[in-house]
């Protein structure tokens, strides 16, 4: 236990300073905190009180969420992608910029509506959510730029990560080419993806899919250990990809690999207080530990422990060094 505790460290230790592009789907969300104070005699929903109507908090979301987390450890994220030059956008850009995160590689598209999440949460219960977006593919001449910095990026990237939530950022064309040009420098890419964009993993370093994504995109279901091995081995040739991490939420992480067997990553049993963002930390911890020279099984551990943390906060949140290194200190399986 105290080998792997001490392994897993240091590869921690070694997150500081590292570029890694994260190229997808920048968000503003927002929570409104009040109390459920009773039932509304117009309709059986509840009322929620709410303080100073300006009280919400704001985070990075999306793909945002990704690059709070790299740089909460340490390293330098550098983001690619659209946002619009309304309100939403303005505030995303000053939450990146707190978090000292350049945001000159962001391209801002004329009409374009910066996507925005509000969740109204009472008592550590979210009640609802209010998603303010118009999803449209980016124009030619946005992917155009966003090619142009990509490219001058990437000589000094050591990872890119992907990071779709299908709001038109992340085209199949954008990301073959991102990933074409990554392949050429040796910059192993990380996909986030959605099962209904399963086009962009092609030629991927690294796919990142929950289960039920994995599902969607195998179309069946997997209801055993024995049905997610052959069912991710399968998954993993029809993406053309080099490795495949399936994350089972409190059940742990199934690692699948070229020529080789699938390696389980096992859970860490704990609360669960809210799931909003904990696989935008995972990317973003793996594509850091691969970065730092850990192996994938490493990287994939280090992963799950920091889901595993992350979930303990409410709302898209990030983790820190230090609380990843507490949380080997005291979860790293040996």
């Amino acid at each position: 236990m105290a080998k792997i505790q001490t392994r897993l460290a240091r590869i921690v230790q070694k997150f500081r300073g590292l570029a890694i592009g994260v190229l997808g789907d920048f968000m503003y969300d927002e929570l409104l905190r009040g109390e459920a104070t009773r039932i509304s005699p117009e309709a059986p929903v509840p009322v929620v009180l709410m303080g100073h109507p300006h009280a919400g908090q704001g985070f990075p979301g999306g793909a945002g969420n990704v690059a709070a987390n790299i740089a909460a450890l340490g390293g330098r994220p550098i983001p690619f992608g659209a946002i619009g030059a309304d309100e939403s956008g303005k505030k995303l850009v000053a939450l990146l910029k707190a978090r000292h995160i350049g945001c000159d590689s962001l391209v801002k598209e004329k009409g374009r509506v910066t996507p925005r999440k509000v969740r109204i949460v009472a008592r550590q219960h979210q009640l609802l959510r209010l998603d303010f977006e118009e999803p449209a593919s980016i124009s030619s001449q946005t992917a155009s730029r966003l090619l142009r910095k990509i490219s001058q990026a990437i000589p000094r990237l050591d990872a890119l990560v992907v990071s779709d939530y299908q709001k038109g950022t992340v085209t199949t064309e954008l990301c073959a080419r991102a990933i074409s040009m990554s392949r050429q420098k040796r910059v192993p890419v990380f996909v986030d993806p959605k099962p209904e964009h399963p086009e962009i993993c092609r030629h991927a370093t690294v796919v990142t899919p929950n289960l039920h994504e994995a599902e969607l995109m195998l179309g069946r279901r997997m209801h055993d250990r024995e049905e997610l091995r052959e069912g991710g081995q399968r998954l993993l040739a029809d993406l053309g990809c080099s490795t495949l991490l399936i994350t089972l939420g409190s059940e742990g992480m199934m690692l699948f690999q070229q020529h080789k067997s699938p390696f389980v990553i096992h859970g860490v049993s704990r609360p669960v207080y809210d799931v909003t963002g904990a696989g935008d930390t995972a990317v973003a911890v793996l594509a850091l530990a691969c970065s730092s020279g850990a192996s994938m099984e490493d990287a994939a551990e280090l992963a799950n422990l920091a889901g595993g943390r992350v979930v303990l906060k409410f709302g898209t949140a990030e983790i820190a060094a230090r609380e990843l290194l507490d949380a080997i200190a005291n979860g790293a399986q040996g």
